[in-house]
């Protein structure tokens, strides 16, 4: 019985495994606050629970602790503590443990799920013996029946109608029990090994990627057709544009093109190693009954799609990391292992199939294009481009005086915003402020969208996405730098470092007789590169994070790096012997940790249940549906009170709904309609009160507190003072940001201290000198400080000064209603 058990324990872990990395890229689901990336940590949380309570059941019932060592415990071990030091030190500990809200990836618990997840996985699936089975012809038809199930189970999932709100999310539950069929069949023709069998789940979830994400290029998305019943692409806002820049089931394209680059050089591997060996040919006339033809066709093909979505998602990262590894894992492999095979008079068939993709990509880059425009001469566009552009002439007329204009922005890319490098590198340079100011365990682990506000440079107010809130370095190792300070940082680069060199170390030491083997662990070495460079132009999300802790452990496990005689443990019971029947006392320990498992399912699910309702009362509230999104967002506090982000929502619900209800009052008095407003009143701000008190450093709870605050002053302007201490605060945390200061200098006016409104506001406009409301308000207040108390003027000076802003406004920015009614009214003398 027990051994029976322990078999069992070691099959929910070991396919637990399989299912975390086949599932987790395909996890996405319409109703919550964020499509992709919560729905993906969630499940990687839900999936560590379960393969924590296997292996926590197998150590109570061999009545032994162990965990497995490995070469990177060091560094592993220091990285952990820099992020506990950092957490318990950082601006805002609520969301250093669980992440950014609407990001989530990289908060400790996240961090700990990954360190976890790779400890289960050397621990516990060791004695899996790599044993090599025999291929049928029969199993390529499973695959693709694998394949057909997931798209039909998916296409069912589309005709279950979401209404406005389930209890139980039927679709998603039907996808997912698409994707899991799907699973069970591809599994039926995995082969032995566990390092094996886990990249063919990593790259089966990659095939369904690329099918999924590849008719949305031409206009036809799966996503719309289940969240809408419509295949094409108008589920989308203007922000996501698949026929632009393709994101399949990732979320973003940046985040789709980081997790094919980090698979197209093991792809590559395994088209190689399998054409080494075998005479595709051996009869040209019978080829399509040669098995070995089929599967070589399917890995050519499956890499020929992967470069051609990588193209498609246009991510610059994502191919400069593609081309400089693609082109490393060639150079090795052909002077490495195709050096001693090859012959003048006969090339063999791996070398072939080299030259058949490196044919292939120039082939399908050249015709597809690629977003270097510096390169776009090379592609066909743009020799059709050059050819028919007709020659430039010189129309400027002479002697005309250059027309003043607005300080200019930064220029708009062709996709829309400006230049992302532009902007990447403002972002960098507040990293480093934020380093600077906390050196040592940084700002908090996930708290850069906090910090950067209080360090960002003045000239992010003059790019397009100057409102954004970036809740990221937009580089890896800078926003470790500046949220974990330097421990967390040396930590970081420790175990990439120390990786690195171990399997250096040992690839060099193989260069005379290399190994099939070797070339695939090279491939995952390569993989692992490119996530070292997409992460540094931008920021890892829940899969990548998981890659970047497995390609190691695979890779050391292959190179047997792993000491299986060496782990951390000890015996529970000194006196167990090897075989004994499970006692009472560990049937209690047994109960208590699987019920503590299924708690914090049940706090998952909860959280993730809370989330949904969250999702549908802010989509309301900025909808203008306030009563409607007050019912959901108090669901959402009832089901998770913990979470500020809920309770930041509901304040503001109450106070635009208790502003309205005292208006109404005013229009029509009734007691009971006055009762419920002061409720809903003191509810936002008590809610408000108590975040900023829980949160002091969340400037986006101070900037929620001042909308709450000025929109009850609308109706009753003693909550204006309030309104202005609350943007004083704002303005503390954001001293170059624009917006904040424009805000704090109109409330100035409007409380009567003018002339400290003009001061605010003329500084507003040199942090932003293209910001015309701005202008609008200074001309505003100059002529209010022109006149007396009987509404004459007695400054001339700052009636000029009034004219002079709103003339400068309709000048440089155009036509402008508000500013040529100001100044009809002025110009007669009013």
């Amino acid at each position: 019985m027990k051994f029976l058990n322990l078999n069992l324990l070691n099959k929910v872990i070991e396919y637990s495994f399989y299912l975390l990395f086949f599932l987790v890229p395909l996890a996405l689901t319409g109703d919550t606050s964020e499509l992709f990336e919560f729905n993906k940590l969630w499940l990687t949380f839900i999936i560590t629970v379960v393969i924590g309570a296997a292996w926590f059941s197998k150590m109570i019932i061999k009545k032994e602790f162990r965990v497995q060592r490995t070469p990177l415990d060091i560094p592993i071990g220091l990285f952990l503590i820099s992020q506990i030091a950092s957490t318990i030190f950082s601006m805002d500990t609520h969301v250093s443990l669980w992440g950014y809200y609407s990001r989530f990836n990289g908060g400790l618990f996240s961090i700990f799920s990954y360190v976890f997840l790779y400890y289960a996985f050397v621990s516990n699936l060791k004695d899996i013996t790599e044993e090599k089975g025999e291929f049928k012809f029969t199993d390529i038809f499973v695959f693709l029946l694998g394949i057909a199930v997931f798209f039909a189970g998916s296409f069912i999932a589309s005709l279950i109608k979401m209404a406005q709100f389930n209890v139980i999310p039927f679709q998603m539950l039907a996808t997912l029990v698409a994707a899991v069929s799907a699973f069970a069949i591809f599994m039926k023709v995995a082969p032995s090994g566990v390092i094996k069998r886990s990249l063919y789940a990593i790259l089966s979830s990659a095939v369904l990627v690329i099918l999924w994400g590849l008719p949305s290029h031409f206009g036809y998305d799966p996503t719309c057709l289940l969240f809408r019943g419509t295949l094409d692409v108008s589920c989308w806002t203007e922000d996501f544009q698949p026929k632009i820049r393709v994101f399949s089931t990732l979320g973003q394209p940046a985040w789709l093109a980081a997790y094919l680059a980090a698979l197209i050089p093991i792809i590559f591997a395994l088209f190689v190693n399998f054409v080494s060996d075998k005479n595709i040919f051996q009869n040209r006339l019978q080829f399509f009954r040669d098995k070995n033809f089929f599967v070589s066709a399917g890995l050519f093909i499956f890499l020929f799609l992967s470069y051609l979505m990588l193209l498609y998602a246009r991510s610059r990262a994502s191919l400069i990391a593609t081309w400089l590894f693609f082109a490393l894992l060639v150079g090795y492999y052909i002077f490495v292992h195709l050096g001693p095979k090859l012959s003048k008079s006969k090339l063999s068939v791996d070398f072939r199939a080299v030259i058949l993709i490196i044919i292939s990509f120039f082939t399908i880059t050249f015709f597809t294009g690629q977003p270097f425009p510096e390169l776009d001469i090379f592609t066909y566009k743009g020799i059709v481009s050059k050819l028919s552009a007709p020659a430039p002439a010189d129309n400027k007329p002479s002697g005309q005086k250059p027309i003043q204009t607005a300080p200019a922005p930064q220029p708009i890319t062709a996709l829309g915003g400006s230049d992302s490098g532009v902007i990447r590198l403002l972002v960098w340079r507040g990293a480093l402020d934020i380093w600077k100011n906390y050196p040592v365990f940084g700002s908090g682990v996930e708290t850069y969208a906090f910090a950067y506000y209080k360090f960002r440079p003045v000239a992010h107010n003059m790019v397009s996405e100057w409102k954004f809130l970036y809740n990221k370095a937009h580089n890896e190792y800078l926003n470790f730098l500046a949220t974990t300070g330097t421990f967390g940082i040396a930590t970081y680069l420790s175990i990439i470092g120390l990786f690195i060199f171990i399997s250096m170390k040992y690839i060099l030491s193989h260069i005379k007789n290399p190994t099939k083997k070797d070339f695939l662990v090279v491939s995952i070495l390569s993989g692992y590169g490119t996530i070292l460079i997409t992460n540094f132009f931008g920021f890892s999300v829940v899969y990548i994070n998981i890659l970047f802790f497995f390609f190691p452990l695979f890779a050391l496990m292959l190179i047997g790096k792993i000491n299986y005689d060496k782990t951390y443990g000890f015996l529970l019971n000194k006196s167990a012997k090897e075989e004994h029947a499970v006692s009472g006392f560990q049937k209690v320990q047994l109960v208590v940790m699987l019920a503590g498992a299924l708690y914090l399912i049940y706090v998952l699910a909860n959280f993730w249940t809370a989330d949904r309702y969250y999702y549908l009362g802010y989509n309301f509230d900025r909808n203008g549906e306030y009563q409607t999104a007050y019912t959901h967002l108090q669901l959402a506090v009832n089901k998770r009170p913990s979470e500020p982000v809920f309770r930041d929502e509901l304040a503001l619900n109450n106070a635009i709904l208790a502003s309205a209800l005292m208006y109404q009052n005013q229009q029509q008095p009734d007691e009971q309609t006055q009762a419920f407003a002061k409720q809903l009143l003191d509810n936002a701000v008590n809610l408000s009160n108590r975040l900023t008190l829980e949160n002091p450093s969340n400037i986006v709870f101070w900037k929620t507190r001042v909308r709450i605050f000025y929109t009850l002053s609308q109706i009753d302007p003693s909550y204006l003072p309030q309104t202005l201490a609350a943007v004083k605060k704002t303005a503390e945390f954001a001293p170059t940001d624009a917006d904040v200061s424009y805000n704090l200098g109109v409330l100035y006016g409007e409380t009567g201290d003018i002339k400290k409104g003009i001061e605010v506001l003329e500084q507003t406009i040199k942090l932003k000198p293209d910001y015309p409301n701005a202008y609008y308000a200074l001309g505003i207040f100059y002529h209010q400080l022109a006149l007396d108390e009987n509404g004459k003027v007695v400054n001339k000076e700052y009636v000029k000064k009034a004219i002079g802003n709103m003339e400068y406004l309709i000048k440089i920015f155009g036509p402008n209603e508000q500013a040529q009614s100001a100044l009809d009214l002025w110009n007669t003398g009013q």
